[in-house]
């Protein structure tokens, strides 16, 4: 009896078989090592997950802007002390520098501070700024070889610091929250370290101490 056209059992050569084995030992291999994520399973950071940074930093950012006027003015006295023949050039060289610094620290300044925030989770940190244009810098948790605890002498004067995070792979700090209050930036400093396993400078010393 002739073998049936429409039989895959005949029909399939053992090497085309065995290459449909492999290609579907494949695809379940790829879904399961790599598997597609649907968008509504993403976890997306709300704006109620970050934390506000200490009202003293919207000062450091206000007194950072003197020096930018301190600049400006002896530059706008030299154009004053010039014989020029427009006396509106000589005002606009006084008055645009104090006014553009007036209005950083009105409108700029206090955007910045609202917007800068942070978020800490169990497997990562979010560090989001900006002003005119927000940007949110993450990294992971597993990822963090070194942290610091930096305090420049007006942030001192402010009782506020910064947390500097270092990265494996990285030139430099890949995260620097600015704006915590110090004894802040120490718990965080501390929970991360914890988080990666390894004692605090002051637990070394101590148990280097009882050995």
């Amino acid at each position: 009896m002739s073998d049936l056209p429409g039989d895959p059992l005949q029909s399939s050569a053992p090497g085309a078989a065995a290459q449909d084995i492999d290609e579907m030992a494949e695809s379940l291999m790829t879904e399961q090592v790599n598997p597609v994520l649907e968008p509504d399973r993403f976890t997306p950071l709300q704006e109620a997950d970050f934390q506000p940074v200490d009202p003293a930093y919207l000062k450091q950012l206000r007194l950072t802007l003197l020096p930018v006027l301190l600049l400006a003015a002896p530059l706008g006295w030299q154009l004053y002390q010039l014989p020029l023949t427009l006396p509106w050039v000589t005002g606009l060289a006084l008055l645009v520098p104090g006014v553009v610094i007036i209005l950083l620290a009105l409108f700029w300044a206090p955007r910045r501070y609202r917007l800068t925030g942070y978020c800490l989770r169990q497997h990562d940190l979010h560090l989001r700024t900006g002003a005119l244009w927000r940007r949110t810098t993450s990294v992971t948790l597993n990822r963090i070889q070194h942290l610091e605890v930096s305090q420049g002498p007006l942030e001192r004067l402010l009782g506020i610091a910064r947390l500097l995070i270092y990265t494996a792979g990285g030139s430099g700090q890949d995260l620097a929250i600015p704006g915590l209050a110090k004894v802040r930036a120490d718990q965080l400093r501390l929970y991360v370290l914890q988080q990666l396993g390894e004692p605090d400078v002051g637990e070394r010393e101590a148990s280097e101490g009882d050995a």
